[in-house]
């Protein structure tokens, strides 16, 4: 969906009050649901039937007489409602989770996976920087070392070839106020060679880690996408229109390990320093209007690590009994 539809779509049916308007609307990202079916009854029988348009409100002609609507959908909990109690903006839960709209992987048995493995977010993907603006802080909150095997990114569909790294650092977390804890990224652990994506890649890339990688126990480290360069066609090094950008996936987020730079409204100049999101979010909302964020603002990059334990050497054991 486009990233503003679903605010201009609520502030038109606001503005409007128009009561034979309506969209659906996933209850968890927030954002508009495609192709559900709905149908109208009077007195128990189906006056009209329909599916919903994308990306726009689905209009109810004023001439039809109905006393009830129903919503359904294969992958979302159907809905009812009587017209009396019927909202504008619908609801609605996903029942059915598909593979390519969640970060997951078959996990094997003693792989450690670290980050987390929630549900797309289509509206908050965001364009690989080329400086170091946003990623993903990694704790090892095991007693062991653990070996890194392999990580996986999740993109929205590729439009031109795209090269690129990813960047692993120490980093140093610091508590601002209440509301602020910052990140600063040190020490270049490891970074990859030059990677690529083509045209129409999209989804779960995988990307093997050296042996010897290790995060050493209780450690953090932080992980970042960096673009090189975009090509088109001829190899030839190009600047895409904003909207042709290799984007990274963002995923709903129960953790607080996300760190972005901000920017300022007026100038656009960004932060010196790499803020922890989530818990700035949670903070605000607590303070400013005594409740907690929508699920949905509470994202992370969609960047997972793969692992295993490394098992220690028994050390000065004798054999004598």
């Amino acid at each position: 969906m486009k990233p503003v539809s679903i605010l201009f779509l609520l502030f038109f049916l606001t503005a409007t009050a128009f009561s034979q308007a309506f969209v659906p609307v996933d209850n968890d990202t927030f954002e508009i649901i495609e192709n559900v079916n709905y149908a109208l009854y009077n007195n128990k029988q189906v006056v009209y039937s329909g599916i919903t348009a994308p990306d726009t409100l689905t209009f109810v002609d004023e001439k039809t007489v109905f006393d009830s609507i129903a919503f359904s959908r294969v992958d979302y909990e159907s809905k009812g409602f009587l017209r009396k109690h019927w909202d504008s903006v619908v609801f609605m839960s996903k029942k059915t989770i598909y593979l390519d709209e969640v970060v997951i992987g078959g996990k094997k048995d003693k792989e450690i996976i670290l980050g987390e493995t929630n549900r797309f977010v289509k509206r908050r993907s965001r364009p690989f920087p080329k400086e170091l603006i946003y990623g993903s802080l990694f704790l090892n909150g095991s007693p062991q070392k653990l070996q890194l095997d392999k990580m996986a990114i999740y993109v929205d569909k590729v439009m031109f070839k795209t090269a690129y790294r990813i960047n692993f650092t120490e980093v140093n977390e610091t508590i601002g106020d209440e509301a602020h804890v910052f990140a600063a990224p040190g020490e270049v652990l490891y970074a990859t060679d030059t990677l690529y994506l083509n045209p129409k890649d999209k989804g779960r890339v995988e990307v093997i880690l050296p042996d010897g990688f290790y995060l050493p126990s209780t450690k953090k480290m932080f992980v970042w996408v960096q673009l090189l360069d975009y090509y088109d066609d001829s190899g030839v090094v190009v600047v895409p229109e904003d909207d042709k950008y290799t984007k990274l996936k963002f995923q709903l987020s129960e953790k607080a390990n996300f760190y972005s730079k901000t920017s300022d409204y007026h100038t656009k100049e960004l932060s010196k320093e790499l803020i922890n999101m989530n818990k700035w979010l949670n903070y605000d909302h607590a303070v400013l209007f005594f409740d907690t964020p929508h699920k949905s603002d509470l994202v992370a990059p969609a960047i997972v690590l793969y692992a295993h334990k490394v098992e220690m050497k028994p050390v000065g054991i004798s054999n004598k009994l």
